[in-house]
C-alpha cells in the first residue's frame, strides 16, 4: 500500500497538485499508516522518485523546482510527531552552496529538533568556511550537509577538508540528498561519516552518534 501511495503522492507533486498530494497522506493514514511512519514509508520514496525523473531527464528543472514547492508545501502533514527533553547534542544542518533545495533539511531539522536534539539551521546555499565558522561557534560535533544535485554533493568533500584543516578531525559529519542515496560510495568520497535517508534514518543516526561517539553531549 505504501509504494502505491508514494506513487501516487508523486504523480500530484509533479502536476502540482497540493490538494491531491495532501489526499494520498490522509487516505494512507486513515488506511492504518502512524503519523510517524509516513515520512519514511510516502514522502521518501516520492521524494526519490521525483529526483530520479530529474536525473534522468524525464522531467525538467523547472518542472522538478515546481514540484519540490509542492512539496515543501505538504511537509506539515508528513513530519512525524513532536516527542521532547532537550538532549544537550547540537546538530549542525544546512544546504551546500550553490543548492537551493530545502525541503530535506527542513524535515531533517524539524525532526530532530522535535526529538529533543538543539539543532542550528544554516539554511540554503552554505559555503564550506561558513559551516567551519558555525561549528566553531556553536562547539558542536556533528554536522548534517544536505545536497540534491551531483554538482553540489560532489563539493562536500570542501567541507570535510575545510574541518581537518582547522584541526577538528573529530566533527561526525553526515550527507543527507538524492545523489548519496544512489551511490553508496559518493558519501566515503567526500569524507562523510554516514547517510541520513529519511526521518527515521536521522533520528537513528544522531541517537548512534551521541551514544557511541559524542557520549551524550555536544
Amino acid at each position: 500500500m505504501a509504494e502505491d501511495a508514494a506513487t501516487k503522492l508523486y504523480q500530484a507533486l509533479v502536476s502540482q497538485d497540493p490538494a491531491s498530494a495532501i489526499a494520498v497522506v490522509e487516505k494512507a493514514k486513515a488506511g492504518g499508516l502512524e503519523q510517524a511512519q509516513l515520512f519514511d514509508q510516502i514522502f521518501a520514496p516520492a521524494m526519490s522518485l521525483l529526483g530520479g525523473a530529474w536525473a534522468t531527464g524525464d522531467i525538467d528543472e523547472i518542472l522538478f523546482t515546481q514540484a519540490a514547492v509542492v512539496a515543501e508545501q505538504i511537509t506539515s502533514f508528513v513530519t512525524p510527531p513532536a516527542a521532547a527533553h532537550d538532549t544537550g547534542i547540537t546538530v549542525l544542518v544546512g544546504t551546500m552552496h550553490r543548492d537551493y533545495h530545502s525541503i530535506g533539511k527542513d524535515i531533517i531539522a524539524a525532526v530532530l529538533k522535535e526529538a529533543g536534539h538543539r539543532v542550528v539551521d544554516l539554511g540554503v546555499d552554505v559555503r564550506p568556511a561558513e559551516f567551519l565558522e558555525r561549528v566553531e561557534e556553536t562547539g558542536a560535533r556533528l554536522l548534517i550537509v544536505c545536497a540534491e544535485m551531483m554538482g553540489t554533493a560532489t563539493s562536500v568533500d570542501r567541507v570535510r577538508e575545510m574541518l581537518s584543516a582547522a584541526g577538528h578531525e573529530d566533527i561526525v559529519m553526515l550527507v543527507s540528498g538524492g545523489p548519496f542515496g544512489a551511490d553508496v560510495g559518493l558519501a566515503k568520497a567526500v569524507g562523510a561519516n554516514g547517510v541520513v535517508r529519511g526521518a527515521e534514518s536521522a533520528l537513528k543516526l544522531v541517537e548512534k552518534i551521541a551514544r557511541d561517539k559524542l557520549g551524550g553531549g555536544t
